[in-house]
């Protein structure tokens, strides 16, 4: 059989600290104990659920906090595994929360936000290289310009069948809906009408996709 160096140092190093546990008589349970308590020290878990979709994935956050139980920073975002529903795992985009998203404190809803996240508006002109930041008011009344411009241009009020008959479609085929889980009942139906009403014949959700 032949033992690699890496394999030789691990065995001997096991049975170098096992003899010293053993014949020295060294009790080894209070260190590892106290490792345990330092690796945790001032971590607090806070189990939430992931906001991306309806799923309801549980997600555990820890946060470090000083002795006065005031947040000092956030550590990680993890599955939760206690969650019935995702038992620990977690999607691209759960798995990714850390960085996207604004996380609040569960008890003083302090607002933690990581540094990096976008956090206006960004627009980037045709033919540009670069993205500009745009008011919410701008970007929303550019979004209903260019939907309804779209929709001029494109909406069919008749077409023709088969006998060469017209029936009346009123359609647009230059738009598609895409939805979010994340929506509910009620703003699901709201959207969809919405869609309906311009003309909007492609209608996707981001859960079937």
């Amino acid at each position: 059989m032949k033992v690699t160096r890496r394999q030789f140092f691990k065995v001997t190093g096991a049975s170098a600290a096992a003899i010293a546990a053993v014949d020295l008589g060294f009790d080894l349970e209070p260190a590892a104990a106290a490792a345990r308590k330092l690796r945790i020290k001032n971590i607090k878990p806070v189990p939430t659920v992931c906001p991306y979709c309806a799923s309801g994935c549980g997600l555990v956050v820890y946060s470090e906090r000083d002795a006065a139980g005031k947040f000092v920073r956030l550590l990680s975002v993890e599955g939760d595994p206690d969650n019935p529903i995702n038992r620990g795992a977690a999607c691209a985009k759960g798995a990714a929360m850390f960085n996207l998203r604004e996380i609040y404190d569960a008890e003083t809803g302090e607002q933690i936000i990581n540094p990096k996240r976008v956090k206006k508006p960004l627009y980037r002109a045709p033919g540009s290289d670069k993205w500009e930041e745009k008011s919410w008011e701008w970007m929303m009344a550019e979004i209903a310009k260019r939907v309804k411009d779209t929709r001029d241009r494109s909406f069919i009020h008749k077409e023709k069948i088969a006998d060469g008959s017209e029936v009346i479609v009123n359609r647009t085929e230059k738009i598609a809906s895409l939805g979010g889980s994340g929506l509910d009942n009620e703003e699901a139906y709201l959207h969809c009408k919405l869609m309906r009403a311009l003309g909007v014949v492609y209608l996707e959700t981001q859960a079937r996709i």
